[in-house]
């Protein structure tokens, strides 16, 4: 999205008018100096980072997207890359999985930090879920705004549960409430999620909204575990699906799992702060567990050594429809799998230069792929890890506008709305809000008031720039009692060859044509690259034509529906 402009023009009496940008997630820093940013319609790398984060990571921008802070749950940079005030000595572990910030409802300028502890060390002082505070109205001032700092008084504060326990997990996440300014901090420990509402009023540490997660084990101080949630969904049982993963245990002398991973989808009321009964799946698996929704909450995905995408819309009981969508010939490891603000699905593998993503994400079949090599991220490299979103409120189920491309008002019929279109909204002649109306606008490049809109004192209305979410009314439809679902994955990734083997390419070497035979596997696509990581030629045919390629050994990618294989091809 190129065009990003908010034309005002008003007569009458305006009390307020808030205009969000939404650009609080438009740039991750992670890694060893690794950025992007998303304000674009193309992921661009940075190169201005000065940190390093093994795993847990996060970011935060101002509305209008300029950078904020980042930090790795030890330290936090500001703005200028400088080291915070009072931005070190933050009690995360360096190998802890996640952390999360979240906006402080109550002060605009100030946002939470929660950070966790690593499930391989005993529970401590400075090992456990903690907050700190950072306060962007204080600090130096570089061209005339501060630079922010972390509040003396609010450093590294002991997350508790009901009973003044404090917490000795990986895994944490946050997601927005069913009304504006108010956020749900989630924290599986033991069988049980912990929610604890973030408003006006502060933060309701030692007051959780406690549910029961009847997951098939404990999690608890020395397992691996995760937790993710999808965007809020338009179903009138439950906001939002949340993903609980653990790790199995390995072998430490082969690296193969002895004990399966575990996931764990359930539904989640973001009015009550608990988990319901409309929707259950279980997915055993050996090789994934590290998961992540897509835009709309209808595909899971879930990824490790192997990636795999969960159709959530249209299982049922007895039939769980998944794909596994890419395979690691190599076997290496993908530590992170994050959705940024834009819906994309980016993947993370340690030690590249590239951030992988995940192709089609909101479509489920055969055409979801994945290209590992996607976003170049020049000198930066990946760790473990990629930042949670900051979560925002977005706009109501209960009152979604369908997603058209434009939209001329001339004057309200509602009272309380959300509109949302595709490109642009203009308002017109007598459009006019008086005192009782309600009204937010979510416009994909323009939302343009004419000479001639009103707004009386007492109306409350909202614009922001964002893309459209299409509506799908198969989600308020499909899957309202879904429960007691299973997939053994573990069962199908034993016994399934997932090797190379019945993948071959001729000939080898080659000076004009490489013929590629899958055996019944469909070839979904391919894709050819130098010694350098660059990709040189892409394609979904069984032919690959290289008599253009100058004489040298590449990479041949081969994505069948099944897996994806690696084929070193010579161009002679």
């Amino acid at each position: 999205m190129n065009i990003r402009n908010i034309f005002l023009t008003l007569l009458g009496c305006l009390t307020f008018i808030n205009v969000f940008a939404q650009g609080e997630n438009d740039n991750w820093y992670f890694g060893n100096k690794a950025a992007v940013n998303f304000s674009g319609s193309t992921a661009t790398a940075l190169n201005d980072s000065q940190m390093t984060a093994i795993e847990a990571c996060g970011t935060a921008s101002d509305a209008n997207g300029n950078l904020l802070f980042y930090t790795n749950s030890q330290t936090i940079w500001n703005r200028q890359h400088q080291v915070m005030q009072n931005g070190t000595g933050i009690f995360g572990n360096d190998s802890s999985q996640q952390l999360i910030i979240v906006k402080n409802p109550a002060n605009p300028k100030q946002y939470f930090v929660f950070v966790t502890a690593t499930g391989d060390s005993a529970l401590s002082t400075n090992n456990r879920i903690s907050y700190s505070i950072v306060d962007m109205s204080i600090g130096p001032i570089v061209n005339g705004q501060p630079l922010g700092g972390v509040l003396p008084n609010f450093k590294n504060v002991a997350v508790t549960d009901n009973l003044g326990n404090n917490f000795g997990t990986e895994a944490i996440t946050a997601i927005a409430g069913a009304v504006n300014n108010i956020y749900w901090l989630l924290i599986p420990s033991g069988n049980n999620l912990y929610s604890y509402k973030i408003d006006g009023s502060g933060f309701s540490n030692g007051n959780p909204v406690i549910s029961s997660l009847n997951f098939p084990g404990n999690l608890v101080t020395g397992k691996y575990y995760s937790i993710k949630a999808s965007a809020k969904l338009n179903n009138p049982n439950y906001s939002n699906l949340i993903c609980i993963s653990q790790w199995g245990e390995r072998n430490a002398a082969t690296g193969n799992a002895d004990v399966r991973d575990i996931n764990r989808v359930v539904s989640f009321n973001s009015s009550t702060g608990v988990i319901n009964n409309f929707y259950s799946l279980n997915i055993n698996s050996i090789m994934s567990y590290l998961p992540e929704f897509n835009q709309n909450g209808s595909v899971l995905f879930l990824g490790n050594r192997s990636i795999y995408a969960i159709d959530l819309l249209n299982s049922a009981t007895g039939n769980v429809n998944f794909l596994q969508i890419y395979n690691d010939p190599q076997a290496n490891p993908y530590i992170s799998i994050q959705r940024n603000k834009n819906g994309n699905i980016y993947i993370n593998q340690s030690g590249s230069n590239f951030l992988g993503v995940i192709n089609n994400p909101n479509n489920y079949g055969s055409n979801i792929t994945v290209t590992m090599n996607a976003v170049n991220l020049n000198a930066g490299s990946n760790t473990y890890g990629l930042p949670q979103l900051i979560p925002l409120n977005e706009s109501s189920p209960e009152t979604y506008y369908p997603c058209i491309d434009s939209l001329t008002l001339t004057y309200e019929p509602n009272l309380n709305f959300n509109y949302e279109v595709g490109n642009k909204i203009i308002t017109k002649t007598k459009y006019a809000l008086g005192p009782r109306h309600n009204i937010t606008m979510k416009a994909g490049n323009i939302v343009n008031l004419l000479p001639g809109t009103e707004m009386q004192v007492g109306a409350n209305y909202h614009a922001y720039i964002a893309p459209c979410r299409e509506k799908n009314s198969d989600l308020e439809s499909k899957n309202l009692s879904q429960t007691g679902m299973i997939l053994d994955l573990d069962k199908i990734e034993r016994s399934k060859n997932l090797t190379s083997d019945n993948v071959t390419i001729s000939p080898n070497p080659a000076s004009d044509f490489i013929n590629i035979d899958s055996g019944k596997e469909k070839i979904i696509s391919w894709e050819l690259f130098d010694v350098s990581g660059r990709s040189v030629l892409k394609g979904n045919s069984s032919q690959v034509n290289v008599q253009s390629l100058p004489k040298a050994n590449y990479i041949l990618k081969i994505n069948t529906v099944n897996k994806q294989v690696s084929k070193k091809v010579t161009v002679k």
